[in-house]
């Protein structure tokens, strides 16, 4: 099945059955976060917001890639696979971690 057209404005309850899978590069962890969750908690936000909010509870750095996934997760654990997933931002191609670094050429 192919993803369904994703705008960053579109609000979290557009998406209530899905999930968003985050990861940083400064950890092997994988946190799945329920969008019903998010909504129960934070409210009704637009996805632009939530994503520019996210945060590493351990460099507190920006997490990279983070997907919005039809169902639990992406890759299989223990459960069906997802039907679809989008990568709503990607893998960082510097290697860096999740911190954000005040020099653009990173020294």
């Amino acid at each position: 099945m192919h993803p369904p057209s994703f705008d960053p404005r579109h609000r979290l309850s557009d998406w209530p059955a899905c999930s968003l899978e985050v990861r940083c590069p400064c950890s092997p962890r994988l946190t799945i976060i329920p969008i019903r969750l998010l909504i129960e908690r934070h409210g009704d936000r637009p996805f632009q917001g939530v994503l520019a909010r996210l945060q590493c509870s351990t460099c507190k750095g920006r997490p990279a890639p983070v997907y919005l996934v039809a169902g639990h997760n992406r890759t299989f654990m223990y459960g069906p696979p997802a039907e679809w997933a989008l990568e709503l931002v990607p893998v960082p191609s510097s290697g860096r971690t999740g911190l954000l670094s005040p020099n653009p050429s990173g020294n």
